[in-house]
């Protein structure tokens, strides 16, 4: 019995002075929040007027995006009408805007021909270029290394994309064009079976909205209208699947009022019609099917190849993606569910200093409120308050590297409200020390030796010490999961802090106190203000 006492007491000690140097030598500390590291802050407003309902649905997707992005612990909160973005840690004001520049609407709008664009080409005031040596001029021609060229491919990097509907699946090779190829030569020569696409301008243009757009990789498209957004997809349903062959596609559901809007639109590009023409010529001369154009912010982020004209519930969007290509598809098509546009109205620095200020006061007020604890306990358990301030040390370094542990594999960074939880759990773990000593008290009185007293105390205490515990465990966990912000740090470090009280009570301090009333060390002490006899 006494060697397993020793042997909890010195493996608790070890473990968790080992878990504290590791993270110190890994230089591995917990994230600070906003309030604590300083950060900026981005106010969002709607373009048009939101409801409050809309805005909710705003903030919780910006949410969403930041946490898949990395950004530690971000605090996205309504205000007014507004959205309030914090971002711990960020110093780049640029930074902040490209990581807040969420809520584009995705727009769905089919592949036309090139000349439709004819009468929508930009005019520009010096020459542009558009892709690989294309420069777009201020009179609307074309030129290629400084020879008119009245026929362009758009060139994109070589892909296979697709739709997917239950079994039915096709693929659709897009690559770069070859300079050198024949101009004049059939479409059938085309090594991917494209036919060139004819920017040339023409004063008949047939469908209206048609217009530009650039592609991710630098090309552009011509694309019709739109004629359905990003809201066709179900919310947050957006994920990227690894193929057997370790392919990635994105699948996305269709929402139940959405489905007939992207099954017109899916039927106009299959059957090729004129406002979705076909993109090329298959191997067996057949045209393909049109393609839809999936667009943000004007810019268009996937062409797919529609292969069937209806779509029962989801579409699976396949193709040579690297995980950063499919990842980055996902957002988009998740971003699609924004009821408004939001843009950023006001972006407001948080300086370090004060956030160092902060931490530094609430550092203070933690040591003055343990001070005072210990003393008062010092003063009434005599010897016995060496177990409490040892096992306070145990906890605290423990703490520190749950904190730590959490802050480096989740996004939820240490701001002032979970130093506030730690604060409080201090609370929590003496109540421990005070039900078990007060117990040993009462036996003593009976009585009892403290040899005795320690394991009937210990074994009647323990499971009210652990019903306490595992009532605020409850409590953070219900607080945590209703809550954002602040207050999830604040209910997510008293969560911690109090499991780390049980671990601590039963692996540290139970083998501590059994092992000293053992001891003669107490024989003639004063402990509870009563002098500890003899065994």
């Amino acid at each position: 019995m006494k060697r397993r006492l020793w042997f909890s007491l010195i493996a608790t000690v070890v473990a968790v002075i080992a878990a504290l140097a590791g993270n110190i030598a890994t230089s591995n500390a917990p994230i600070l929040g906003l309030d604590l590291q300083g950060g900026l802050s981005v106010i969002l407003a709607p373009e048009e007027g939101a409801t409050g309902d809309d805005l909710l649905v705003v903030r919780d997707l910006v949410r969403s995006s930041l946490e898949r992005s990395g950004v530690a612990e971000p605090d996205v909160r309504v205000q007014g009408s507004n959205i309030v973005v914090d971002l711990p840690g960020v110093k780049d004001k640029e930074e902040a805007l490209r990581s807040v520049s969420v809520s584009g609407i995705v727009e769905l709008r089919a592949v036309v021909n090139f000349t439709e664009c004819s009468a929508s080409i930009p005019a520009v005031s010096t020459d542009e270029t558009i892709a690989d040596g294309r420069v777009l001029g201020s009179d609307g021609t074309i030129t290629v290394d400084g020879d008119p060229a009245d026929e362009v491919t758009p060139p994109v990097e070589e892909e296979s994309i697709g739709f997917l509907n239950d079994e039915a699946k096709t693929s659709f090779r897009r690559s770069a064009p070859d300079p050198d190829a024949d101009p004049d030569a059939p479409a059938d020569s085309d090594p991917v079976g494209e036919a060139p696409i004819d920017l040339a301008p023409t004063p008949t243009p047939t469908i209206a909205g048609a217009e530009f757009l650039p592609t991710l990789d630098g090309g552009a498209l011509c694309a019709g209208p739109s004629q359905a957004s990003g809201e066709v997809f179900e919310r947050d349903s957006a994920s990227v699947q690894l193929g057997q062959f370790g392919q990635f596609s994105v699948s996305v559901d269709l929402r139940a009022d959405g489905e007939d809007a992207w099954n017109g639109l899916a039927t106009q590009c299959f059957n090729r019609l004129a406002s979705c023409p076909s993109t090329g010529v298959d191997t067996d001369g057949s045209g393909r099917p049109g393609q839809i154009a999936i667009v943000l912010d004007g810019i268009v982020q996937s062409a797919p190849v529609v292969n069937v004209p209806v779509f029962d519930g989801s579409v699976s969007i396949t193709g040579s993606f690297t995980q950063e290509e499919a990842d980055q598809l996902s957002d988009v098509l998740n971003r699609g569910a924004f009821p408004v546009q939001v843009t950023p109205q006001e972006t407001r620095t948080v300086s370090a200093s004060a956030g160092g200020d902060s931490l530094r006061a609430a550092i203070i007020a933690g040591l003055i409120g343990l001070a005072l604890v210990l003393a008062f306990l010092v003063a009434y358990y005599r010897w016995l308050a060496l177990v409490i301030i040892g096992g306070l040390t145990v906890w605290a370094m423990a703490v520190y590297s749950a904190a730590a542990f959490v802050s480096g594999a989740t996004n939820y960074a240490l701001s002032l409200a979970g130093v506030t939880g730690i604060i409080v759990a201090i609370g929590v773990t003496v109540d421990s020390y005070v039900v078990f000593f007060e117990r040993m008290k009462d036996e003593i009185r009976n009585g009892r030796t403290l040899r005795n007293a320690a394991p009937r105390s210990f074994n009647s205490t323990w499971r009210t010490i652990w019903s306490a515990d595992l009532v605020s465990i409850i409590g953070a966990l219900i607080l945590f999961s209703l809550s954002v912000g602040s207050v999830r740090g604040f209910a997510l470090y008293l969560g911690i802090t109090t499991m780390c009280d049980l671990f601590v009570c039963f692996f540290f301090t139970r083998p501590a106190v059994l092992l000293i009333a053992r001891s003669k060390f107490m024989v003639g002490k004063r402990a509870f203000g009563l002098e500890v006899a003899s065994s």
